[in-house]
């Protein structure tokens, strides 16, 4: 049978860049660790590199997923009109972990550029930036695009 992932270009890196670097949020999938079942739930996101940064209550469910388990997924990119699995989407493979606090206070200017309503709650003590290092990415195009992307294919 032939393998129906592409190889990975120039252009699916372009797409794969273009899909993350517009995302403001996105569907954050870790496994619950009370049940072992799947759980989503919508995060803000803000690039950085391959790396995507959220900011996460520890009231948060997905905040004990993440702390028990910190292998996570994101799904990224909105659909448009029409057939929503047409558009293109990309899902990173990612680990959690925290950034220090200082690095919460340095980045508190880039976060709230992106996300200017989170400066209600972005002091608050309970609320950390958490880093979530790529391991792996898929990038489904739109009909018969799909590409297998490594970190480094998500540098920028």
């Amino acid at each position: 049978m032939t393998d129906p992932i592409r190889p990975t270009d120039a252009a699916a890196r372009a797409l794969a860049s273009e899909i993350f670097d517009a995302a403001r949020h996105g569907a954050l999938g870790v496994i619950d660790p009370e049940t072992g079942a799947p759980f989503v739930s919508r995060v803000a996101v803000l690039r950085d590199g391959a790396d995507a940064l959220v900011l996460v209550s520890t009231l948060a469910q997905h905040w004990a997923a993440l702390v028990a388990r910190p292998d996570c997924s994101l799904l990224l990119g909105e659909p448009g009109r029409g057939d929503p699995l047409a558009h293109p989407r990309l899902t990173l493979q990612l680990r959690a972990s925290p950034d220090a606090p200082e690095d919460k206070a340095a980045r508190r200017a880039g976060w709230l550029a992106a996300h200017p309503k989170s400066a209600l709650y972005y002091d608050f003590a309970d609320f950390h930036l958490l880093r979530l290092r790529c391991v792996a990415g898929f990038l489904n195009g739109g009909f018969g695009r799909a590409h297998r992307l490594t970190p480094r294919d998500l540098e920028n």
